[in-house]
């Protein structure tokens, strides 16, 4: 529970900074690759309700439901959520928001069509819980997509920092300073921060952990990045790209 604690107040203070970059994504081209990314992992035939977890300042919830989905989008950070609901009123797109920690769902079993996340598994204290989770409330046969990246595991890969360095040091010729040294080879190892998934080969983790609940149908996607990063992106974080985890709740 404490960890949880320092991980909502860690969000809650970044807040700011990620609604400013997710209102520059969903006035770039990266809303509507994105959004064909999902349509096509989904079923196009009937309504679907979807749950967005950890949906930050509302990103996917104001995409989908833009697109005619039902949504709920879910944090635990009372910041994003507040930013997340201030975005999708300015929009003029209908969701429901609530306060939730990802590991612990205030929802009946089969409620939901989809549930999808985007960098959210990496953050989680417990993924192998949140992941049940999911799995309850999605209804049989029900879509699971989730879409994250190795973001850590290059301070425990010595051969993953020579590439982080490498790219480091290409983007800073090309366009001076990255705007954070969050990611790169600055950033300091903390044991103290560490979370379950930071020394981990993704998506093969995922993989093991949702056959392990039952989930059938678990399919990757390694190279999405080159569809929803810009070139700036690709280039600084292109050592560790975004992957997709897809599966279906067996049912």
């Amino acid at each position: 529970m404490e960890k949880q604690i320092k991980i909502e107040e860690k969000w809650n203070k970044a807040a700011h900074e990620y609604d400013h970059t997710v209102k520059n994504e969903l006035n770039s081209f990266k809303g509507k690759a994105w959004l064909e990314l999902i349509q096509q992992h989904i079923p196009q035939n009937r309504p679907l309700h979807i749950l967005d977890v950890g949906t930050g300042p509302g990103f996917f919830a104001i995409l989908l439901a833009g697109a005619g989905y039902r949504v709920t989008a879910i944090d635990s950070s009372q910041g994003m959520i507040e930013k997340a609901r201030q975005n999708a009123a300015e929009a003029g797109i209908k969701a429901d928001f609530a306060l939730m920690d990802s590991h612990h769902l205030d929802f009946a079993d089969d409620s939901f069509d989809l549930v999808i996340s985007r960098n959210v598994t990496w953050t989680l204290h417990d993924p192998v819980t949140a992941y049940r989770e999911w799995q309850r409330v999605l209804k049989p046969g029900g879509s699971l997509l989730i879409f994250d990246a190795n973001w850590h595991l290059y301070q425990y890969d010595r051969e993953l920092m020579d590439k982080v360095k490498q790219r480091d040091s290409e983007y800073r010729s090309q366009y001076g300073e990255p705007d954070d040294d969050y990611y790169g080879p600055k950033a300091r190892r903390d044991e103290s921060a560490k979370l379950l998934l930071h020394d981990q080969q993704r998506p093969a983790w995922d993989n093991g952990a949702l056959a392990a609940l039952g989930f059938i149908e678990i399919s990757n996607d390694l190279h999405i990045a080159q569809r929803v990063w810009d070139e700036k992106e690709q280039l600084l974080y292109g050592a560790n790209p975004l992957f997709m985890v897809a599966a279906k709740k067996n049912g």
